[in-house]
C-alpha cells in the first residue's frame, strides 16, 4: 500500500514537474513561430558595439547611445563602455563624448533630462561599476546612478547615487533634474537567487524612486522589470516586464513621487526598453524568443529573434501594434527602437552597430 503510495505521489509530482517545464518553455516562445515582417530599409551603421539604449533629444536630433563590449568584459573582465553620439539619418560613425567620471564606467539604461527654462540637458546613466564581494571569492557587479551635465566639452559629471540596499538596476527615466525612477530587474542578490528568479518568473523586481541622494523602493512585485519611461507631462510611468511580459501603467504624485497603479497590458513577447516619440507612442523592442537570447548571450553564432511593438495611449487604456519582427538577421538581440522624426534607431545587447531605419509609412 505503502509502495502504491510512493509511486502514485512519484507520478504526480512527475507530471507537475512537466507541466511546469512546458509552461515555461512555452512562455520563453521555444514553440513560437517567426515570420519575419518590416516594410521599412535599415542601413547598417558600424562603430559602437553593445549599444543596449538609445535616447534622442527631440529638439536636436542628436542621439545618445550607451555602449559597453560585453562580450570582451566576460572574456578578459576588463572593459570600459561610453556614450556616444549619432545623428539619424547621416549614417556616420558614432563619435564618443568625454566624460570626467572617475572610476570604471560600465553604462546601461539611459535617459536624458532637459530643463526647458535654461535649455540645459542632463543625462542620466545606469552604471555597473565592478566590486569585490566581502568574501574576497571575486569581482561582480554594482548598481548606481551617475548624473552628468551635457556641455559642449563633452559629459561633466554631477553626482553617483548608491541605492540603499543591494539591488540590479537595469533602465532609468529622468523625472526632473535630481530625480528619476529606475527599473530593479532581479530583487535577489545571490547568483542563485537571481538564477531562480529568472527562470521561476519570479515577482521580486520593482522600480526604485530617486531625489537627490536619497532612493526608495516605490513598487514591487514585478517579474524582471525592464524599460520605464515618463510620458512628456511625468504624469504617467510606463514599465515593462521582460520575462513578465507586461506593460503597466502608473499614475505619478507630482509632490512625493509615489507610484498607484492604473492598467496593464499583457503582450506575449520579453520586453526591454521603453522610447517614446514626439506624439506620446510608445516604441517598445522585445525578445519573442527569449531563450535564444540567453543562447546569443553565450555564443554571437547563435541568433536571437528581435520585435518591436509601437503603443499608444487611448485614455488610460493601451493599444499595441508589431511594427518589426526578425529571425536574428539583420540585428540580433535588440534591446532599444528609438524613434525621431521619420527615423528610428535599433540598438542590441551585443552586436557591433546599430541600424538606422526608416519608419513604416502604413
Amino acid at each position: 500500500m505503502n509502495r502504491k503510495k510512493l509511486l502514485v505521489g512519484s507520478g504526480v509530482l512527475v507530471m507537475l514537474l512537466s507541466g511546469v517545464l512546458l509552461e515555461t518553455l512555452y512562455s520563453a516562445g521555444v514553440f513560437r513561430t517567426i515570420e519575419p515582417h518590416y516594410t521599412g530599409i535599415c542601413t547598417r551603421v558600424d562603430g559602437v558595439v553593445g549599444a543596449e539604449d538609445i535616447t534622442i533629444d527631440p529638439v536636436s536630433g542628436i542621439a545618445y547611445i550607451s555602449a559597453m563590449d560585453r562580450r570582451t568584459l566576460a572574456a578578459t573582465g576588463e572593459h570600459l563602455g561610453g556614450i556616444y553620439t549619432y545623428v539619424p539619418g547621416t549614417f556616420e560613425t558614432p563619435v564618443e563624448l568625454t566624460h570626467d567620471y572617475q572610476g570604471n564606467f560600465h553604462p546601461h539604461g539611459i535617459d536624458l533630462w532637459q530643463d526647458k527654462s535654461t535649455g540645459n540637458d542632463r543625462l542620466f546613466v545606469i552604471n555597473h561599476p565592478p566590486a569585490v564581494d566581502t568574501d574576497d571569492t571575486g569581482p561582480r557587479q554594482t548598481s548606481q546612478i551617475d548624473i552628468f551635465d551635457v556641455t559642449l566639452a563633452g559629459l561633466q559629471h554631477v553626482r553617483s547615487v548608491k541605492p540603499n540596499e543591494p539591488v540590479s538596476l537595469n533602465d532609468i527615466t529622468a523625472a526632473g533634474a535630481d530625480s528619476f525612477y529606475a527599473s530593479i530587474d532581479q530583487g535577489s542578490t545571490t547568483p542563485l537567487g537571481r538564477t531562480l528568479e529568472v527562470y521561476g518568473r519570479l515577482a521580486r523586481a520593482g522600480v526604485l524612486y530617486g531625489k537627490g541622494e536619497a532612493t526608495r523602493k516605490e513598487v514591487g512585485g514585478l517579474v524582471y522589470a525592464n524599460g520605464v519611461q515618463l510620458n512628456s507631462d511625468g504624469s504617467r510611468l510606463y514599465v515593462a516586464e521582460t520575462t513578465g511580459k507586461r506593460l503597466s501603467t502608473y499614475a505619478v504624485d507630482p509632490r512625493f513621487g509615489a507610484l498607484a497603479p492604473i492598467t496593464e497590458l499583457d503582450l506575449d513577447s520579453g520586453l526591454d526598453n521603453i522610447e517614446i516619440a514626439d506624439d506620446g507612442t510608445l516604441w517598445i523592442v522585445s525578445h519573442p524568443k527569449t531563450f535564444d537570447f540567453l543562447a546569443h548571450a553565450g555564443d554571437a553564432k547563435k541568433r536571437s529573434p528581435s520585435q518591436i511593438f509601437t503603443v499608444k495611449t487611448d485614455g488610460d487604456q493601451l493599444v499595441a501594434r508589431e511594427i518589426y519582427l526578425n529571425d536574428g538577421d539583420p540585428i540580433s538581440g535588440a534591446s532599444v527602437a528609438a524613434p525621431y522624426k521619420d527615423r528610428f534607431l535599433i540598438g542590441s545587447v551585443f552586436e557591433p552597430f546599430i541600424l538606422d531605419c526608416s519608419i513604416p509609412s502604413d
